[in-house]
Protein backbone atom coordinates (compact mmCIF):
# COMPACT_ATOMS: atom_id res chain seq x y z
CA UNK A 1 0.00 0.00 0.00
CA UNK A 2 2.88 2.32 0.80
CA UNK A 3 5.55 1.14 -1.63
CA UNK A 4 8.93 0.37 -0.13
CA UNK A 5 8.91 0.03 3.63
CA UNK A 6 12.46 1.35 3.97
CA UNK A 7 14.51 3.67 1.87
CA UNK A 8 18.25 3.08 2.04
CA UNK A 9 19.33 6.61 1.17
CA UNK A 10 22.14 7.84 3.38
CA UNK A 11 23.27 11.46 3.38
CA UNK A 12 26.43 13.04 4.65
CA UNK A 13 26.00 15.62 7.37
CA UNK A 14 25.76 19.11 5.95
CA UNK A 15 25.20 22.55 7.40
CA UNK A 16 22.74 24.80 5.63
CA UNK A 17 21.27 28.24 6.20
CA UNK A 18 17.52 28.05 6.63
CA UNK A 19 15.18 30.64 5.13
CA UNK A 20 13.14 33.11 7.13
CA UNK A 21 9.69 32.01 8.28
CA UNK A 22 6.93 32.37 5.79
CA UNK A 23 3.30 31.48 5.46
CA UNK A 24 4.25 28.48 3.34
CA UNK A 25 3.32 25.18 4.90
CA UNK A 26 6.14 22.79 5.56
CA UNK A 27 6.89 20.52 2.61
CA UNK A 28 9.30 17.64 2.49
CA UNK A 29 12.40 17.98 0.38
CA UNK A 30 14.87 15.97 2.43
CA UNK A 31 15.78 12.33 2.12
CA UNK A 32 14.62 9.71 4.64
CA UNK A 33 16.50 9.25 7.90
CA UNK A 34 19.94 7.71 7.63
CA UNK A 35 21.57 5.37 10.12
CA UNK A 36 23.12 6.72 13.29
CA UNK A 37 26.85 6.15 13.44
CA UNK A 38 29.58 6.52 16.01
CA UNK A 39 31.32 9.86 16.06
CA UNK A 40 34.49 8.29 14.68
CA UNK A 41 32.81 7.62 11.37
CA UNK A 42 32.44 10.98 9.58
CA UNK A 43 30.43 9.72 6.63
CA UNK A 44 26.76 9.12 7.60
CA UNK A 45 24.60 11.51 9.59
CA UNK A 46 22.02 10.34 12.17
CA UNK A 47 19.34 12.10 10.14
CA UNK A 48 19.62 14.25 7.04
CA UNK A 49 19.86 17.97 7.54
CA UNK A 50 19.65 19.11 3.92
CA UNK A 51 16.64 21.37 4.09
CA UNK A 52 15.62 23.65 1.27
CA UNK A 53 13.51 26.78 1.29
CA UNK A 54 10.39 24.79 0.52
CA UNK A 55 11.07 22.44 3.39
CA UNK A 56 10.60 24.55 6.47
CA UNK A 57 11.04 28.11 7.72
CA UNK A 58 13.98 29.26 9.76
CA UNK A 59 13.90 30.46 13.32
CA UNK A 60 12.76 34.08 13.38
CA UNK A 61 15.53 36.64 13.71
CA UNK A 62 16.46 37.35 17.29
CA UNK A 63 18.03 40.37 18.92
CA UNK A 64 20.48 40.18 21.78
CA UNK A 65 18.86 41.76 24.84
CA UNK A 66 20.43 45.03 25.93
CA UNK A 67 21.42 45.91 29.47
CA UNK A 68 18.85 45.21 32.17
CA UNK A 69 16.44 47.79 33.37
CA UNK A 70 15.20 48.05 36.92
CA UNK A 71 12.69 45.27 36.32
CA UNK A 72 14.65 43.47 33.61
CA UNK A 73 15.89 40.71 35.87
CA UNK A 74 12.43 39.52 36.90
CA UNK A 75 11.12 39.73 33.33
CA UNK A 76 14.08 37.76 32.02
CA UNK A 77 13.29 35.04 34.54
CA UNK A 78 9.70 35.12 33.34
CA UNK A 79 10.78 34.67 29.73
CA UNK A 80 13.11 31.77 30.47
CA UNK A 81 10.24 29.80 31.95
CA UNK A 82 7.68 31.06 29.45
CA UNK A 83 9.19 29.20 26.52
CA UNK A 84 9.82 25.85 28.16
CA UNK A 85 6.96 24.03 26.41
CA UNK A 86 8.38 22.19 23.45
CA UNK A 87 7.32 18.55 23.41
CA UNK A 88 4.26 17.79 21.34
CA UNK A 89 3.38 14.51 22.94
CA UNK A 90 4.09 14.69 26.67
CA UNK A 91 3.54 11.54 28.74
CA UNK A 92 -0.20 11.19 29.39
CA UNK A 93 -1.56 11.61 32.90
CA UNK A 94 -3.30 8.45 34.01
CA UNK A 95 -6.36 8.22 36.18
CA UNK A 96 -7.94 5.00 37.33
CA UNK A 97 -11.34 6.61 37.82
CA UNK A 98 -14.06 6.28 35.21
CA UNK A 99 -14.87 9.42 33.28
CA UNK A 100 -18.17 9.92 31.56
CA UNK A 101 -17.93 13.10 29.59
CA UNK A 102 -20.77 12.32 27.28
CA UNK A 103 -18.59 13.85 24.59
CA UNK A 104 -15.49 11.85 23.87
CA UNK A 105 -17.04 8.50 23.07
CA UNK A 106 -19.94 6.21 23.81
CA UNK A 107 -17.68 3.24 24.32
CA UNK A 108 -17.35 1.57 27.75
CA UNK A 109 -13.89 0.39 28.75
CA UNK A 110 -13.19 -2.31 31.26
CA UNK A 111 -13.40 -0.81 34.77
CA UNK A 112 -9.81 -1.84 35.50
CA UNK A 113 -8.44 0.02 32.47
CA UNK A 114 -6.59 3.23 33.28
CA UNK A 115 -7.54 6.16 31.13
CA UNK A 116 -6.12 9.51 30.31
CA UNK A 117 -7.64 12.12 32.60
CA UNK A 118 -10.30 14.03 30.69
CA UNK A 119 -11.85 17.31 31.69
CA UNK A 120 -14.66 17.37 29.19
CA UNK A 121 -15.67 20.61 27.57
CA UNK A 122 -19.29 21.60 27.90
CA UNK A 123 -21.60 20.37 25.19
CA UNK A 124 -23.02 23.13 23.00
CA UNK A 125 -26.19 21.84 21.36
CA UNK A 126 -26.07 24.61 18.76
CA UNK A 127 -22.66 23.50 17.54
CA UNK A 128 -22.01 20.79 14.97
CA UNK A 129 -18.54 19.28 14.92
CA UNK A 130 -18.80 17.83 11.43
CA UNK A 131 -16.94 19.74 8.75
CA UNK A 132 -19.49 20.16 5.97
CA UNK A 133 -17.36 22.57 3.93
CA UNK A 134 -15.38 19.76 2.27
CA UNK A 135 -16.64 16.62 0.49
CA UNK A 136 -16.58 13.36 2.42
CA UNK A 137 -16.78 11.25 -0.73
CA UNK A 138 -14.71 11.08 -3.88
CA UNK A 139 -10.92 11.13 -4.33
CA UNK A 140 -8.99 11.89 -1.11
CA UNK A 141 -8.13 15.57 -0.87
CA UNK A 142 -4.49 16.63 -0.95
CA UNK A 143 -3.62 19.99 0.61
CA UNK A 144 -0.62 21.67 2.25
CA UNK A 145 0.25 20.01 5.54
CA UNK A 146 3.26 19.98 7.85
CA UNK A 147 3.89 16.24 7.80
CA UNK A 148 5.58 14.62 10.78
CA UNK A 149 8.10 13.10 8.36
CA UNK A 150 9.28 16.59 7.40
CA UNK A 151 9.69 17.54 11.04
CA UNK A 152 11.75 14.45 11.81
CA UNK A 153 13.89 14.46 8.67
CA UNK A 154 15.04 18.02 9.29
CA UNK A 155 15.88 17.44 12.96
CA UNK A 156 19.51 16.35 13.43
CA UNK A 157 18.65 15.04 16.89
CA UNK A 158 16.13 12.48 15.66
CA UNK A 159 17.02 8.78 15.49
CA UNK A 160 15.21 5.68 14.23
CA UNK A 161 12.78 4.56 16.94
CA UNK A 162 13.46 0.89 16.25
CA UNK A 163 16.86 -0.76 16.15
CA UNK A 164 17.20 -0.43 12.39
CA UNK A 165 19.69 1.29 10.15
CA UNK A 166 17.11 3.35 8.31
CA UNK A 167 13.87 4.53 9.87
CA UNK A 168 10.79 2.94 8.34
CA UNK A 169 8.35 5.28 6.63
CA UNK A 170 4.62 4.88 7.20
CA UNK A 171 1.46 6.81 6.39
CA UNK A 172 -1.42 7.39 8.78
CA UNK A 173 -5.07 7.70 7.84
CA UNK A 174 -7.13 10.39 9.59
CA UNK A 175 -10.94 10.38 9.99
CA UNK A 176 -11.65 12.45 6.89
CA UNK A 177 -11.55 12.23 3.12
CA UNK A 178 -7.92 13.34 3.02
CA UNK A 179 -4.61 11.93 1.98
CA UNK A 180 -2.56 10.38 4.75
CA UNK A 181 0.08 12.02 6.89
CA UNK A 182 3.63 10.81 6.36
CA UNK A 183 5.75 9.64 9.30
CA UNK A 184 9.20 8.21 9.82
CA UNK A 185 9.38 5.87 12.80
CA UNK A 186 11.96 8.09 14.46
CA UNK A 187 12.15 9.98 17.75
CA UNK A 188 14.18 12.92 19.00
CA UNK A 189 16.89 12.08 21.51
CA UNK A 190 15.84 15.17 23.50
CA UNK A 191 13.36 14.49 26.29
CA UNK A 192 11.11 17.31 25.10
CA UNK A 193 11.64 16.69 21.40
CA UNK A 194 9.19 15.27 18.88
CA UNK A 195 8.39 11.58 19.31
CA UNK A 196 6.77 9.98 16.26
CA UNK A 197 5.82 6.81 18.12
CA UNK A 198 3.91 8.77 20.77
CA UNK A 199 2.26 11.00 18.18
CA UNK A 200 1.05 8.01 16.18
CA UNK A 201 -0.19 6.11 19.23
CA UNK A 202 -2.09 9.09 20.64
CA UNK A 203 -3.68 9.85 17.29
CA UNK A 204 -4.79 6.26 16.76
CA UNK A 205 -6.30 6.16 20.24
CA UNK A 206 -8.35 9.33 19.82
CA UNK A 207 -9.59 8.39 16.36
CA UNK A 208 -10.74 4.96 17.56
CA UNK A 209 -12.48 6.42 20.63
CA UNK A 210 -14.26 9.32 18.95
CA UNK A 211 -15.07 8.45 15.33
CA UNK A 212 -16.43 4.90 15.37
CA UNK A 213 -19.79 3.50 16.49
CA UNK A 214 -19.76 2.33 20.11
CA UNK A 215 -19.34 -1.43 19.51
CA UNK A 216 -16.60 -0.95 16.92
CA UNK A 217 -14.92 1.72 19.05
CA UNK A 218 -14.85 -0.66 22.01
CA UNK A 219 -13.21 -3.34 19.88
CA UNK A 220 -10.68 -0.97 18.29
CA UNK A 221 -9.79 0.44 21.73
CA UNK A 222 -9.74 -2.85 23.65
CA UNK A 223 -6.99 -2.86 26.27
CA UNK A 224 -5.67 -6.25 25.09
CA UNK A 225 -6.45 -6.43 21.37
CA UNK A 226 -7.03 -2.80 20.30
CA UNK A 227 -4.80 -0.95 17.89
CA UNK A 228 -3.03 1.19 20.48
CA UNK A 229 -2.17 -1.88 22.57
CA UNK A 230 -0.93 -3.78 19.54
CA UNK A 231 1.26 -0.85 18.52
CA UNK A 232 2.76 -0.77 22.00
CA UNK A 233 3.51 -4.48 21.86
CA UNK A 234 5.06 -4.19 18.41
CA UNK A 235 7.29 -1.35 19.56
CA UNK A 236 8.50 -2.93 22.81
CA UNK A 237 10.50 0.15 23.76
CA UNK A 238 12.52 0.13 20.49
CA UNK A 239 13.20 -3.61 20.78
CA UNK A 240 10.26 -4.58 18.59
CA UNK A 241 9.70 -5.23 14.91
CA UNK A 242 9.03 -2.25 12.61
CA UNK A 243 7.37 -4.57 10.08
CA UNK A 244 4.90 -5.75 12.72
CA UNK A 245 4.31 -2.15 13.75
CA UNK A 246 3.62 -1.15 10.16
CA UNK A 247 1.25 -4.09 9.71
CA UNK A 248 -0.88 -2.83 12.61
CA UNK A 249 -0.91 0.64 11.06
CA UNK A 250 -1.98 -0.86 7.72
CA UNK A 251 -4.94 -2.62 9.41
CA UNK A 252 -5.92 0.56 11.23
CA UNK A 253 -5.67 2.59 8.00
CA UNK A 254 -7.85 0.12 6.17
CA UNK A 255 -10.57 0.32 8.83
CA UNK A 256 -10.64 4.13 9.06
CA UNK A 257 -10.55 4.57 5.28
CA UNK A 258 -13.42 2.12 4.93
CA UNK A 259 -15.49 3.94 7.56
CA UNK A 260 -14.86 7.27 5.83
CA UNK A 261 -16.00 5.92 2.47
CA UNK A 262 -19.14 4.20 3.79
CA UNK A 263 -20.24 7.33 5.65
CA UNK A 264 -19.95 5.88 9.14
CA UNK A 265 -17.50 8.45 10.49
CA UNK A 266 -19.46 11.30 8.98
CA UNK A 267 -22.60 10.04 10.73
CA UNK A 268 -20.87 9.57 14.10
CA UNK A 269 -19.28 13.01 14.00
CA UNK A 270 -22.51 14.73 12.93
CA UNK A 271 -24.15 13.56 16.16
CA UNK A 272 -21.50 15.19 18.39
CA UNK A 273 -21.70 18.71 19.78
CA UNK A 274 -18.47 19.09 21.72
CA UNK A 275 -14.91 17.84 22.16
CA UNK A 276 -13.28 16.52 25.31
CA UNK A 277 -10.34 18.46 26.69
CA UNK A 278 -7.91 15.67 25.80
CA UNK A 279 -9.21 15.52 22.24
CA UNK A 280 -8.67 19.28 21.92
CA UNK A 281 -5.19 18.98 23.38
CA UNK A 282 -4.22 16.19 20.96
CA UNK A 283 -4.98 18.35 17.93
CA UNK A 284 -3.41 21.52 19.32
CA UNK A 285 -0.29 19.57 20.31
CA UNK A 286 0.07 18.42 16.71
CA UNK A 287 -0.21 21.98 15.41
CA UNK A 288 2.22 23.39 17.98
CA UNK A 289 4.84 20.68 17.50
CA UNK A 290 4.95 21.15 13.73
CA UNK A 291 5.12 24.94 13.74
CA UNK A 292 6.26 26.49 17.03
CA UNK A 293 8.36 23.86 18.79
CA UNK A 294 11.24 23.91 16.26
CA UNK A 295 11.63 27.67 16.81
CA UNK A 296 10.61 28.07 20.44
CA UNK A 297 13.97 29.63 21.35
CA UNK A 298 13.10 32.66 19.24
CA UNK A 299 10.45 33.54 21.82
CA UNK A 300 13.11 34.31 24.43
CA UNK A 301 13.67 37.71 22.85
CA UNK A 302 12.10 40.58 24.77
CA UNK A 303 12.60 44.28 25.26
CA UNK A 304 13.91 45.32 28.67
CA UNK A 305 11.81 47.82 30.56
CA UNK A 306 8.76 47.32 28.34
CA UNK A 307 5.50 45.42 28.44
CA UNK A 308 6.71 43.15 25.63
CA UNK A 309 7.28 39.90 27.52
CA UNK A 310 6.15 36.52 26.26
CA UNK A 311 4.39 33.87 28.34
CA UNK A 312 1.81 31.18 27.65
CA UNK A 313 -1.39 30.19 29.42
CA UNK A 314 -1.54 26.42 29.18
CA UNK A 315 -4.46 24.40 27.80
CA UNK A 316 -6.04 23.46 31.13
CA UNK A 317 -6.25 27.02 32.40
CA UNK A 318 -7.71 28.30 29.13
CA UNK A 319 -10.35 25.57 29.21
CA UNK A 320 -11.26 26.55 32.77
CA UNK A 321 -11.54 30.18 31.71
CA UNK A 322 -13.87 29.28 28.85
CA UNK A 323 -16.13 27.40 31.25
CA UNK A 324 -16.14 30.15 33.88
CA UNK A 325 -17.21 32.73 31.30
CA UNK A 326 -19.72 30.41 29.61
CA UNK A 327 -18.19 31.05 26.19
CA UNK A 328 -20.36 29.59 23.41
CA UNK A 329 -19.94 28.80 19.73
CA UNK A 330 -22.16 31.72 18.68
CA UNK A 331 -20.04 34.27 20.54
CA UNK A 332 -16.87 36.27 19.90
CA UNK A 333 -13.57 35.76 21.73
CA UNK A 334 -10.68 38.27 21.62
CA UNK A 335 -7.14 37.74 22.97
CA UNK A 336 -5.22 41.00 23.42
CA UNK A 337 -1.54 40.11 23.32
CA UNK A 338 -2.12 36.72 21.71
CA UNK A 339 1.52 35.61 21.32
CA UNK A 340 1.82 32.62 19.01
CA UNK A 341 -1.97 32.29 18.92
CA UNK A 342 -2.41 29.32 21.26
CA UNK A 343 -5.52 30.56 23.07
CA UNK A 344 -7.07 31.94 19.90
CA UNK A 345 -6.82 28.52 18.26
CA UNK A 346 -7.99 26.69 21.37
CA UNK A 347 -11.13 28.81 21.57
CA UNK A 348 -11.86 28.21 17.88
CA UNK A 349 -11.42 24.46 18.33
CA UNK A 350 -12.77 23.76 21.80
CA UNK A 351 -15.68 26.21 21.69
CA UNK A 352 -16.13 26.72 17.94
CA UNK A 353 -16.52 30.48 18.34
CA UNK A 354 -15.24 33.37 16.25
CA UNK A 355 -11.77 33.94 17.65
CA UNK A 356 -9.52 36.98 17.32
CA UNK A 357 -5.98 37.71 18.46
CA UNK A 358 -3.66 40.72 18.32
CA UNK A 359 0.09 40.63 18.93
CA UNK A 360 2.75 43.30 18.55
CA UNK A 361 6.02 41.29 18.77
CA UNK A 362 7.37 40.07 15.44
CA UNK A 363 8.60 36.57 16.36
CA UNK A 364 5.37 35.46 18.03
CA UNK A 365 3.41 36.96 15.11
CA UNK A 366 5.43 34.96 12.59
CA UNK A 367 4.85 31.71 14.46
CA UNK A 368 1.19 32.54 15.06
CA UNK A 369 0.61 32.78 11.32
CA UNK A 370 2.30 29.41 10.79
CA UNK A 371 0.15 27.91 13.52
CA UNK A 372 -3.06 29.37 12.09
CA UNK A 373 -2.38 27.91 8.64
CA UNK A 374 -1.52 24.50 10.03
CA UNK A 375 -4.51 24.65 12.38
CA UNK A 376 -6.99 25.03 9.53
CA UNK A 377 -5.45 22.05 7.73
CA UNK A 378 -5.35 19.92 10.89
CA UNK A 379 -8.99 20.67 11.61
CA UNK A 380 -9.83 19.52 8.10
CA UNK A 381 -7.69 16.42 8.56
CA UNK A 382 -9.66 15.53 11.70
CA UNK A 383 -12.96 16.28 9.92
CA UNK A 384 -13.87 19.10 12.30
CA UNK A 385 -15.67 22.40 11.85
CA UNK A 386 -13.99 25.14 13.89
CA UNK A 387 -14.58 28.80 14.57
CA UNK A 388 -13.31 31.56 12.33
CA UNK A 389 -9.77 32.66 13.26
CA UNK A 390 -8.41 36.16 12.70
CA UNK A 391 -4.92 37.24 13.78
CA UNK A 392 -3.85 40.89 13.72
CA UNK A 393 -0.30 42.25 13.85
CA UNK A 394 0.26 45.45 15.77
CA UNK A 395 -0.70 47.41 18.87
CA UNK A 396 -4.12 46.38 20.16
CA UNK A 397 -4.68 49.94 21.43
CA UNK A 398 -4.28 51.33 17.92
CA UNK A 399 -5.51 48.71 15.44
CA UNK A 400 -8.86 49.71 13.99
CA UNK A 401 -9.94 46.09 13.50
CA UNK A 402 -9.51 45.39 17.20
CA UNK A 403 -11.46 48.48 18.17
CA UNK A 404 -14.35 47.31 15.99
CA UNK A 405 -14.38 43.69 17.15
CA UNK A 406 -14.26 44.71 20.83
CA UNK A 407 -17.68 46.25 20.35
CA UNK A 408 -18.98 42.77 19.51
CA UNK A 409 -16.79 40.77 21.89
CA UNK A 410 -18.36 38.52 24.52
CA UNK A 411 -15.13 37.39 26.18
CA UNK A 412 -11.80 39.26 26.13
CA UNK A 413 -8.56 37.77 27.44
CA UNK A 414 -5.64 39.94 28.54
CA UNK A 415 -2.56 38.17 29.89
CA UNK A 416 -1.41 41.31 31.72
CA UNK A 417 0.92 39.50 34.11
CA UNK A 418 3.86 41.66 33.02
CA UNK A 419 1.94 44.79 31.96
CA UNK A 420 2.72 48.08 33.68
CA UNK A 421 0.14 50.42 35.29
CA UNK A 422 0.01 52.74 32.30
CA UNK A 423 -0.92 50.00 29.83
CA UNK A 424 -3.47 48.51 32.21
CA UNK A 425 -5.05 51.96 32.62
CA UNK A 426 -5.28 52.43 28.85
CA UNK A 427 -6.92 49.02 28.55
CA UNK A 428 -9.61 50.01 31.03
CA UNK A 429 -10.39 53.03 28.84
CA UNK A 430 -10.59 50.69 25.84
CA UNK A 431 -13.11 48.53 27.73
CA UNK A 432 -15.59 51.43 27.61
CA UNK A 433 -16.41 50.20 24.10
CA UNK A 434 -17.43 46.76 25.35
CA UNK A 435 -21.10 45.91 25.38
CA UNK A 436 -22.81 45.37 28.71
CA UNK A 437 -22.31 41.82 29.90
CA UNK A 438 -18.98 41.38 28.14
CA UNK A 439 -16.36 39.65 30.29
CA UNK A 440 -12.65 40.41 30.58
CA UNK A 441 -10.25 37.73 31.83
CA UNK A 442 -6.93 38.94 33.23
CA UNK A 443 -4.02 37.74 35.35
CA UNK A 444 -3.98 40.99 37.33
CA UNK A 445 -7.20 42.73 38.34
CA UNK A 446 -8.07 45.94 36.54
CA UNK A 447 -10.01 47.05 39.61
CA UNK A 448 -8.34 47.20 43.04
CA UNK A 449 -10.01 45.18 45.76
CA UNK A 450 -12.25 47.41 47.89
CA UNK A 451 -12.39 50.16 45.28
CA UNK A 452 -15.77 51.79 45.97
CA UNK A 453 -17.82 54.39 44.14
CA UNK A 454 -17.54 57.82 45.69
CA UNK A 455 -18.56 61.24 44.53
CA UNK A 456 -14.95 62.24 43.92
CA UNK A 457 -14.23 59.22 41.66
CA UNK A 458 -17.65 58.66 40.13
CA UNK A 459 -16.29 59.08 36.59
CA UNK A 460 -13.63 56.36 36.96
CA UNK A 461 -14.37 53.71 34.27
CA UNK A 462 -13.34 50.92 36.63
CA UNK A 463 -16.71 51.30 38.34
CA UNK A 464 -18.24 49.70 35.25
CA UNK A 465 -16.49 46.41 36.11
CA UNK A 466 -17.69 43.76 38.53
CA UNK A 467 -14.74 41.54 39.32
CA UNK A 468 -14.52 37.92 40.43
CA UNK A 469 -11.27 36.52 41.77
CA UNK A 470 -10.55 32.88 40.91
CA UNK A 471 -7.71 30.50 41.66
CA UNK A 472 -5.79 28.38 39.20
CA UNK A 473 -3.86 25.30 40.20
CA UNK A 474 -0.21 24.46 39.64
CA UNK A 475 1.20 23.88 36.14
CA UNK A 476 -1.32 26.17 34.49
CA UNK A 477 1.04 28.84 33.10
CA UNK A 478 4.38 28.55 31.35
CA UNK A 479 6.42 30.88 33.56
CA UNK A 480 5.88 29.10 36.89
CA UNK A 481 4.71 25.78 38.29
CA UNK A 482 3.06 27.48 41.25
CA UNK A 483 -0.69 28.11 41.59
CA UNK A 484 -2.07 31.62 41.31
CA UNK A 485 -5.11 33.77 40.66
CA UNK A 486 -6.91 35.20 37.70
CA UNK A 487 -9.82 37.62 37.45
CA UNK A 488 -13.02 37.88 35.44
CA UNK A 489 -14.43 41.39 35.15
CA UNK A 490 -17.95 41.79 33.77
CA UNK A 491 -19.00 45.11 32.33
CA UNK A 492 -22.06 45.95 34.39
CA UNK A 493 -23.07 49.61 34.89
CA UNK A 494 -25.88 48.76 37.35
CA UNK A 495 -24.12 49.90 40.53
CA UNK A 496 -22.77 53.03 38.88
CA UNK A 497 -26.21 53.98 37.56
CA UNK A 498 -27.73 53.50 41.03
CA UNK A 499 -25.07 55.68 42.61
CA UNK A 500 -25.46 58.39 39.98
CA UNK A 501 -29.25 58.42 40.44
CA UNK A 502 -28.81 58.61 44.20
CA UNK A 503 -26.30 61.43 43.81
CA UNK A 504 -28.67 63.32 41.50
CA UNK A 505 -31.53 63.04 43.99
CA UNK A 506 -29.24 64.26 46.76
CA UNK A 507 -28.21 67.30 44.75
CA UNK A 508 -31.82 68.14 43.89
CA UNK A 509 -32.40 67.98 47.50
Amino acid sequence: MFGNIQTKSVLRKVSVALPAPSKQNLKSSSAPPAPAQAKKNPIPSPLPQSVTKSSRPNTPQRKTPSSKSANGSSKQSLVRKAVKRKASTPPPQWDSSDSDSGVESDLSFDSARKRVRSSASSVDSSRTLLDRSHPWQGPPADYPLAHAADLVSSDPKSRPAFREEVATKIELQYPSNSKRERFYLADSVESDGFKSIEDIGETVRFVCANYLPAPEAAKASDEDTGYERRLTRAFKGSEGDPLEYKQVIDEYNELIEKRVKDGTIEKVLAAKHGLSFDWVKRILDQVYSRTVSPYVDSLKDYQNGTDFVYGELLYALCSEMFKETGLRSDQVFVDLGSGVGNVVLQAALEIGCESWGCEIMKNPCDLAELQAEEFSQRARLWGLSVGKVRLIRGDFLEKKEIGEVLKRADVVLVNNQAFGPDLNSKLVDRFLDLKDGAQVISLKSFKPEGFEIQERNVNDPRHLLKVRKLEYFSNRVSWTDAPGNYYIATKDPTDLIKFQNSLARKRRG
